[in-house]
């Protein structure tokens, strides 16, 4: 059977310059902003473009497609979010927002700067499909987009020295699985703040990898450090969520499906992402 899990697969968004160092030779630093993922069209418009249904093909019943960031527990879950795919609306918000292809080479551009993307994630089939759906959606809107592998022991590894992991994040786009690890999601939330950004001054220990600093999230997410009621608390985080939604701090893709094995008569199966799946086995009945 499967059933939800806390985990979703998110393709983050740079909001720095990979392409800069800064004279200690820190690329991604906060010194440089994106050139032009800080452009809340352009993040619409590569958010419009995805084509979600699609990559949800690809995972089969082992996910399905989502706009939230937070997915888990249920009730976190936001009801205000949703998503659509539309090609013409996402050229549309680039055309408003100035990005055109003035000397008809296939790629966007104004004031000298390409629309050129280099999106990177772990060597892993699945994720090697969902880069070329993406690649197709975003060169067919005026991008050019190029694909970089990692093995997964390198991109996720915490070697402060090798520029390949995912928290240097050298890339303009990059994608790996994210989720709450516990019931209570803000040790998750944390993670869009801007003192969790990487830098080489926190050897690149912070987990908002897409450097992602929004002075309204940052409200919010103190307001929930000190509220003691759940319930408020629980508004709180689906007003993150939704912050982050609105402002496409990044683009969820895919709710990941947990997967477990069981008799068709057993009865009281209950799994949850934060324990074993025989955590309530004094409650298993045979039909």
């Amino acid at each position: 059977m499967s059933s939800p899990g806390p985990n979703i697969e998110l393709i983050n968004l740079n909001f720095t310059d990979p392409h800069q160092e800064t004279d200690q030779g820190e690329r991604s630093s906060l010194q440089f902003p994106h050139p032009f993922l800080t452009d809340l069209k352009v993040r619409q418009a590569i958010n419009l473009a995805i084509n979600r249904d699609a990559i949800a093909k690809i995972y089969g019943w082992k996910g399905v497609p989502t706009s939230n960031f937070l997915v888990a527990p249920p009730s976190y879950a936001s009801p205000n979010t949703s998503y659509a795919h539309s090609l013409e609306k996402a050229a549309q918000l680039l055309e408003e927002a100035g990005w055109v292809d003035s000397d008809g080479d296939g790629v966007r551009e104004k004031h000298g700067v390409s629309l050129r993307v280099l999106y990177q994630t772990s060597i892993n089939a699945v994720r090697q499909q969902v880069q070329e759906i993406v690649k197709k959606n975003l060169e067919a809107i005026g991008f050019e987009v190029k694909l970089k592998t990692v093995d997964a022991s390198i991109y996720f590894s915490s070697d402060a020295e090798n520029p390949n992991t995912m928290t240097h994040f050298y890339a303009d786009l990059e994608e790996f699985a994210t989720g709450s690890e516990n019931p209570d999601p803000g040790s998750y939330m944390v993670g869009w703040t801007c003192a969790q950004s990487p830098q080489m001054a926190n050897k690149w220990g912070g987990w908002n990898v897409s450097r992602y600093c929004n002075p309204a999230y940052e409200a919010l997410y103190q307001q929930a450090v000190v509220e003691l009621d759940p319930e408020k608390r629980r508004g709180l985080m689906i007003a993150m969520n939704d912050l982050l939604v609105e402002d496409v701090a990044g683009v969820p893709l895919i709710h990941l499906q947990q997967i477990a094995a069981i008799d068709s008569d057993l009865e009281g199966f209950a799994p949850t992402p934060w324990d074993m799946d025989s955590w309530n086995i004094a409650d298993w009945r045979r039909k």
